[in-house]
């Protein structure tokens, strides 16, 4: 088979773009662990998990001020609907999570919308999807940004303290002392009840 016809025999991928920004990012290997510049090939019931742990996440920032699992993105299909939408997960109990102008709290989940802002300490995630053909795989596209996205949006957004890494970190750090090693996060999760997932009750939303 020559390379035109498998070309069109071959399905064209969804491409889920995260573009990453931190203002330490040219001094610090912030961003080494990801596939910069390289489309990664997802299975389409695979979360997608982003923190600082290797063996709870897909994909990893090297940065102690990140959670062991910060977010996690999860692919699905709406009835009716034969291209991807993806949905925001916060994983992280001790830091905030603003998609937007609103906080996603622990375990809470949102729409990605055809573009959208996510924020976490001082990480800014510009993410947006162009749409394929494939039911069954998409791809990640990583790529950093010289300047903030929020930036050349035009949104107004305050430099935030980096999250802190560890529980009782705040008041350690407060009284001078060292930070606690314990992370604060959990492996349970619940269920919240949002089409597309167990426990839903909005039959709008199903899985590929």
């Amino acid at each position: 088979m020559n390379d035109v016809s498998k070309l069109e025999t071959e399905e064209l991928l969804t491409c889920l773009h995260v573009h990453l920004y931190h203002p330490d990012q040219a001094s610090r290997p912030l961003f080494h662990s990801l596939p910069i510049n390289t489309p990664y090939t997802m299975d389409a019931e695979d979360p997608l998990r982003l923190g600082r742990d290797g063996q709870a996440c897909t994909f990893v920032i090297n940065d102690t001020c990140v959670s062991r699992k910060q977010l996690s993105i999860q692919a699905y299909r709406k009835t009716g609907s034969s291209n991807f939408s993806f949905m925001i997960q916060n994983m992280s109990q001790k830091g905030k999570l603003m998609i937007g102008g609103s906080e996603l709290k622990y375990l809470e989940r949102t729409d990605v919308d055809d573009k959208v802002l996510l924020r976490f300490g001082r990480y800014e995630l510009l993410i947006f999807q162009e749409p394929g053909d494939s039911l069954i795989k998409y791809e990640v596209l990583f790529q950093t940004c010289c300047t903030p996205p929020s930036q050349e949006m035009g949104i107004d957004v305050p430099c935030r303290q980096p999250i802190l890494d560890t529980a009782g970190s705040w008041n350690n750090l407060q009284n001078g002392g060292p930070a606690s090693q314990d992370p604060l996060e959990s492996d349970e999760t619940i269920m919240l009840g949002i089409g597309g997932f167990p426990g839903s009750t909005d039959p709008a939303r199903e899985f590929p």
